[in-house]
């Protein structure tokens, strides 16, 4: 039977967000999957690069920076280490379970480390007539992927610094990541230099030292540096009311409020949407493939 291209594929891809807690909080964080898995009550995994949009009301009053982890190669390469090495960690215990003794809702999941207040979905309850009532959908498990060390403690992986109940992921791959200049050595002179005129020790030198060296931080993967700005959302004389779409690796979103990050992020004016597409009706390629 040929498939209708209209057919409906029930998924809630946006809404609003709000958070319980102190006053004035000048920063916080959207975790995307989570919100898709509260609204949609089922799973979304959280190592996805997740396709996003958020929107400001017209009236907002405060201006809103956005942050992201960067799309970069070190980011995708670091939490692939990172799941790789939970796999091998627990690869004896899962050989001895049955798969039905795995919890269903096991997913591979990380910390961003920045320690900002947590925001929820928000959905209406109209039972209350002309003055719909929100109500955050706060409930559900979201527990840190668990591995046990060489000393027995258990640890968890975070995009924040590292402890000794964390594995920094960035930090972790830096240690595989230095390069070294290619080649080692230089070997000096040309043979016959004297006797080719064409040929030159100067340039045998140069085609062995100059490029080397690799054109980025050979020690280093930028580890305390690892957020990009989205955007600058205003509602004021320099509009810009909407980011468009972008994309957030692990459905990290950091919304900052005013220059000198002591303003309130009064996050009710703010609306998320995710992209359309095919993991459960959102655009979310895997990251560990």
């Amino acid at each position: 039977m040929a498939r209708d291209n209209n057919e409906h594929h029930p998924v809630v891809r946006s809404g609003r967000m709000d958070y319980t807690g102190p006053g004035i909080v000048p920063s916080v964080e959207v975790n995307i999957e989570q919100f898709l898995s509260k609204v949609n009550r089922r799973l979304y995994r959280q190592s996805r690069m997740y396709n996003v949009k958020l929107d400001i009301d017209s009236n907002a009053a405060q201006t809103y920076n956005v942050f992201v982890l960067n799309d970069s190669w070190m980011t995708l390469q670091a939490l692939r280490l990172a799941y790789n090495k939970y796999e091998e960690n627990a690869a004896s215990e899962k050989e001895d379970l049955k798969k039905s003794q795995v919890a269903r809702w096991e997913d591979f999941r990380t910390q961003s480390g920045t320690g900002y207040q947590s925001v929820n979905p928000v959905q209406f309850d109209i039972s209350t007539g002309f003055a719909p009532t929100p109500t955050q959908l706060a409930t559900g498990e979201f527990t840190l992927t668990l591995v046990v060390d060489a000393d027995g403690t258990a640890r968890t992986f975070t995009w924040g610094a590292p402890s000794s109940t964390r594995y920094g992921v960035l930090d972790e791959y830096d240690k595989a990541g230095n390069a070294n200049p290619s080649p080692n050595t230089s070997t000096g002179d040309m043979p016959y230099d004297d006797l080719m005129a064409d040929d030159s020790g100067f340039m045998a030198s140069s085609l062995q030292t100059s490029g080397n060296l690799p054109p980025y931080d050979k020690d280093g993967v930028n580890t305390d540096k690892k957020w990009v700005k989205v955007a600058t959302l205003a509602a004021g004389a320099a509009q810009r009311l909407s980011t468009g779409f972008f994309k957030a690796p692990c459905g990290f979103v950091l919304i900052t409020a005013g220059a000198a990050g002591t303003e309130p992020v009064d996050a009710s004016t703010i609306e998320w949407t995710v992209k359309a597409g095919d993991y459960k009706g959102v655009h979310a390629p895997t990251m560990l493939e």
